[in-house]
């Protein structure tokens, strides 16, 4: 019986041993499982964040959505208004940069163009002459960079109803195109200031009457119908400065034929500027690099959709890694 009981007392103990062993052994696996995935999770949810001038959101995010179909691993962050100061890993301007508004270590890459029209509401009798013949661009000059034209017939008998001019502040994008445009600063852009989204100046029309403005294509178009949106018309430039509208410059009630005559034509008449993405000289996050070539190529088939122009030079796109 005590050989019996010596041995019962052996198994027990060698049994114990095993199973502190096989714990041990089920522990470490997990930690290093535990190691690994995270590990997996770090490196597959890459974040890029993107900041700057917010009417391109749209396009922005549809470029987001469709390269994210073949990267689904690639994760992306817009950066808000709010949020301004925080260090982005692409950043969107919208106009020729002034001098010294980029830093010396980042790059500019044009990636598409923005158009920028002048806009009356539909009911402003002011400018009928100009629905009908065009509008110069130094009739523009006189409207947008002081309180009152100067035209000659303010000097007839009849006196012109008075128009009120709203304008972005002077750091704004759509400023400092159409003031490059003028030949003046920003600053020497005149009207009532409207804060905020760029969308306000079409709301700034539509509740005055005698209001005239300017905006960007993607939002004085119905980007769906591809016509004007409702309550404002388009004071159509002439293109060519003969003094009326020629059959060719009749192209205004239709989105894509303004765009199609802007990016076939070049033509300096209407306010243009390039869409640029800046961005590290070194270009040392590969990610990054992958997706400014996408959108440089691929991504361009949907800049027309949301009322902005290709970029005129397409390269590199074959470089994006899937």
């Amino acid at each position: 019986m005590k050989a019996f009981k010596s041995d019962s007392s052996n198994s027990k103990s060698g049994q114990k041993s095993n199973f502190v062993a096989k714990s041990a052994r089920n522990i470490l696996v997990s930690i290093l499982l535990v190691v690994g995935t995270q590990s997996y999770a770090q490196k597959a949810e890459q974040v890029i964040s993107i900041s700057g001038t917010e009417f391109t959101s749209p396009l922005i995010k549809r470029w987001i959505t469709e390269y994210s179909k073949i990267n689904p691993g690639l994760k992306f962050r817009l950066i808000n208004e709010q949020e301004k100061g925080t260090q982005s890993d692409l950043q969107i301007i919208a106009h020729t940069p002034d001098k010294g508004e980029i830093g010396d270590n980042k790059t500019l890459v044009k990636i598409a163009r923005v158009a920028i029209l002048p806009i009356t509401n539909e009911k402003n009798i002011l400018f009928a002459k100009e629905f009908k013949k065009g509008v110069k661009q130094e009739r523009l000059k006189a409207i947008f960079t002081n309180n009152q034209d100067k035209q000659d017939s303010v000097q007839s008998k009849v006196k012109e109803p008075e128009y009120t001019v709203y304008t972005k502040s002077p750091q704004s994008s759509v400023a400092k195109v159409i003031s490059s445009y003028l030949g003046k600063q920003s600053e020497d852009l005149k009207g009532i200031y409207v804060s905020g989204d760029d969308l306000y100046l079409n709301t700034s029309i539509l509740d005055d009457s005698t209001g005239i403005s300017y905006n960007n294509l993607g939002l004085i178009y119905d980007l769906d119908k591809r016509i004007p949106i409702s309550g404002i018309r388009i004071l159509p430039i002439d293109l060519n400065n003969n003094g009326r509208l020629d059959k060719e410059e009749l192209i205004y009630s239709n989105l894509d034929q303004v765009i199609t005559f802007l990016e076939n034509t070049k033509n300096a008449a209407v306010p243009t500027d390039n869409i640029s993405f800046v961005t590290d000289k070194k270009g040392s996050n590969q990610a990054v690099a992958n997706f400014v070539n996408w959108v440089k190529g691929l991504g361009q088939e949907y800049n027309h959709q949301y009322g902005f122009l290709n970029n005129a030079v397409v390269k590199d796109y074959a470089l994006t890694q899937k």
